[in-house]
This record gives C-alpha cells, structure tokens and sequence, in this order.
C-alpha cells in the first residue's frame, strides 16, 4: 500500500485555510495532492472516486469536514469500509504508517502482512485488510454472484501482478538505451492503471525504475 503525504488543508487566495461547506469540496485538491487513486487498493480512478472519511462521519459529525480525517477511495474499498467507527492506532493507514512495508502483494492476488512484521504491525495491516476488504475472494465463475459482482478489484490486481512481473522480465532484457525507452512505456502503464506497489515490487532490483515510479506519483511519501 502506497504511503502518502496529503499535507496541509488547503488555502485560498488571501492565504487563510479554506472551509468546505461539504465534504465533496475536499475532492478536487485531495486529487490535487494525491493523484487519482484509491488510498487503499491503489487502483486508479478516473470517475466516482470517493472523499472518504477515515473516522465516519456518522459517528464522528465534528470531523465531517476536517481536512486530516480524509483520504480518496473507489466504490469498492468506500462501501466495505462502511461506516465501522475506528481507532486510528488500531490500523495500519496510508497517510500515517510505513504501509509499502506492511502489506504484500503476490501471485494470489490476496493482499497478505509481509513476513516479518512485530506482532503490532501485523495486527494492524490485518485489522486494514479486513476493513476494506483487500483480502477479499472473487466468487467462484460462472455462478450468479461471478455475474452481477461489481467488485472487481481481485481481477484487477491480478492482471497488474501479471503484467508487472512481464515487463520487469522483459526490462532485464534490455540494452541501457532500451531501458531508457522502455521506461517511458512503464511510466504510462502504471499512471494509467496504478498498484503502484505491485509495480514497485517488481522492479525492486532496478532503483532506477523504483525512484522514477516515486516521483511521478503525486503524494507518495
């Protein structure tokens, strides 16, 4: 899981710290600060991308509108997050914790704990898993719950694990100035799809790849 930086609330023209009148407001600079992509599945979206509050706003009126309780979210991870009134230490979160070191991403497309982590770690990225669903199996094919299931994040970490691991065979391959080419197509592929961190895994024997895929992501920290 990507680590982010949201930074500070946003500020008008005159300097002072813009107040939202709804919380819809917030959209436009936490995509502005983070990209368009679900803070906690990675996917890119580019529509129907949720303002998502960390601590509900059901439970939590007087944080609706507080810049630090939000974070962007697709449908996906937004509604199996429901309204569950959590204690920020309990879970293993984007904008706080180490979360590229938490979470592993394999050939199972089953997001796991990394192996290794202390005991407080590892609850935490289980207790995030479980909250947004990043666990979550695909039902079986062909049944009717395969049919209308509008979940379709499994299938698509998936196919970029696949693909990830193609063009990182493909990257070792290569000449210097292939590389050199080559990394401009890969730039495209995972601003286009994101999982910045199935790609990052990938190429983790190439830093030149690595560091090119921190910078180009807004608010990776």
């Amino acid at each position: 899981m990507r680590a982010v930086t949201r930074g500070n609330a946003p500020l008008d023209a005159t300097g002072a710290v813009i107040v939202f009148s709804e919380y819809a407001e917030a959209r436009r600079y936490l995509i502005d600060k983070l990209g368009e992509y679900c803070s906690y599945c990675e996917r890119h979206i580019p529509a129907s991308l949720a303002v998502e509050h960390i601590r509900p706003k059901t439970h939590n009126p007087t944080l609706e509108l507080q810049w630090d309780n939000l974070l962007l979210a697709c449908p996906n991870c937004n509604s199996t997050k429901g309204h569950e009134n959590i204690t920020i230490s309990d879970y293993a979160l984007p904008h706080i914790d180490n979360t590229f070191d938490m979470f592993q991403y394999d050939a199972t497309a089953i997001v796991k704990p990394k192996v290794g982590l202390n005991s407080t770690d590892l609850a935490k990225t289980n207790k995030t898993i479980e909250l947004v669903g990043l666990g979550k199996k695909p039902p079986t094919i062909n049944t009717k719950e395969w049919k209308i299931a509008s979940d379709r994040r499994f299938e698509h970490r998936l196919q970029a694990y696949i693909d990830a691991q193609r063009y990182a065979v493909k990257y070792s391959g290569k000449s210097a100035d292939s590389r050199s080419e080559m990394l401009e197509l890969l730039e495209t592929i995972i601003i286009s799809g994101g999982f910045w961190s199935i790609w990052m895994d990938a190429f983790s024997a190439f830093p030149e790849v690595t560091n090119r895929f921190r910078s180009i992501f807004t608010g990776t920290r």
